[in-house]
């Protein structure tokens, strides 16, 4: 027994030397040693969450471009009602024009739409009266511009059932993307497509003076940019300056959480990586060049300069990391500056379309366009 104490008691001595070595040791170390280990596991932390929001932003990107394929996805499945005229590949360009200048169109009917939800006391059948008069002047039409990031997407996804089954027609439009031609492709081949559509108006039973513009993300970018820096081509705006718009025929317009800075995106980090790089893809350019073309490719930029401004509404995920809707919020600020008040800014909860962006939003929409369009 006299033994085991006298080990226990050199244990005790020898463990006792020992935390006294360590307490040396780090009384030895330089101070700030402590201090720049924190700073290295918060730097860590911070890489481990954009890594995390890199994969979370990845995985709506996929989502944005395939539509989720239901009939109630968040943009809709490409989906359209009986009884509708589909006319799909429709060539806006003149010849010799890219296959990705083209556009679908789809023309309903009154058996295409839902009834008003009022019953006519004679027949006790559905109501369309007030929906018929679309047959006098034609089907107002709502353009839907798919996102993407401007390099991906395309015009066969998107919310038309909704918008069919309300009396709208619906054209859905495909644009070079950034891997085939750089900016501003994307903004001419909008431009073409619509006078494509105006044009041809009376051959498709379109109202021309009822259009209307519903795009996401970079398509959203792309609305905003017809709605204020005008919707002509370059034709028709040969006698401006550079600095003018020509204004716009458009009756109104619905914004997805697109970019409406995009050199706050390069220059304050209002994206994320993947953002960064869908930019620097559209223009091809880098340094001062590419702010500058950032600038001109800016929604912001126009405010000041349209002559006509077109009803607006935006909405915009509050988790949105692709696109923080710092974005949407400060054309809205700036637009407001400017004495415009025809825009407006719903902030919902919900990511880079989805979550938040389900069927009860898509509704919101079609209510919006019924206001501004049916007039």
């Amino acid at each position: 027994m006299k033994r085991m104490a006298q080990n226990r008691a050199l244990l005790f001595a020898a463990c006792a030397l020992l935390l006294s070595d360590i307490d040396a040791l780090a009384r030895d170390v330089a101070p700030g040693t402590k201090a720049a280990d924190r700073k290295q596991a918060d730097a860590s932390r911070v890489e481990v969450k954009r890594s995390r929001d890199a994969a979370q932003v990845d995985r709506q990107l996929r989502d944005l471009v395939k539509k989720r394929r239901t009939r109630n996805g968040w943009l809709g499945d490409g989906s359209y009602p009986e009884n509708v005229r589909a006319i799909k590949d429709l060539s806006y360009a003149e010849k010799g024009g890219s296959e990705s200048q083209k556009l679908d169109l789809y023309i309903p009917s009154v058996t295409t739409m839902e009834g008003d939800g009022r019953i006519d006391s004679k027949t006790t059948k559905p109501n369309f009266a007030a929906k018929r008069k679309n047959l006098s002047t034609g089907w107002p039409l709502v353009v839907w511009i798919h996102g993407g990031g401007w390099r991906g997407g395309d015009k066969k996804g998107g919310p038309f059932r909704a918008l069919l089954e309300s009396g709208f027609a619906v054209a859905s439009i495909n644009y070079r993307l950034s891997g085939e031609e750089k900016w501003p492709a994307q903004l001419d081949d909008c431009r073409s497509a619509l006078a494509y559509l105006r044009s041809h108006s009376a051959e498709y039973d379109i109202d021309s003076k009822r259009i209307g513009l519903w795009g996401g993300s970079a398509g959203g970018h792309l609305a905003l940019m017809l709605a204020l820096k005008g919707d002509k081509p370059d034709s028709d705006r040969k006698q401006k300056s550079e600095h003018q718009s020509v204004g716009s025929d458009l009756a109104a317009v619905c914004d997805w959480f697109g970019p409406t800075d995009l050199a706050r995106f390069v220059i304050n980090g209002e994206t994320t990586r993947q953002g960064a790089e869908m930019i620097q893809q559209l223009f091809g350019l880098e340094g001062e060049a590419l702010i500058s073309a950032c600038t001109a490719a800016s929604p912001v930029t126009y405010i000041s300069h349209a002559k006509h401004v077109p009803p607006i509404l935006i909405m915009h995920g509050k988790a949105d990391k692709l696109v923080s809707i710092k974005q949407s919020q400060r054309l809205l600020d700036k637009m407001k500056a400017a004495g415009i008040t025809s825009v407006r800014l719903v902030e919902l909860n919900g990511g880079h379309g989805y979550p938040g962006f389900g069927a009860g939003t898509i509704l919101d929409v079609i209510k919006f366009f019924q206001e501004k369009l049916r007039g």
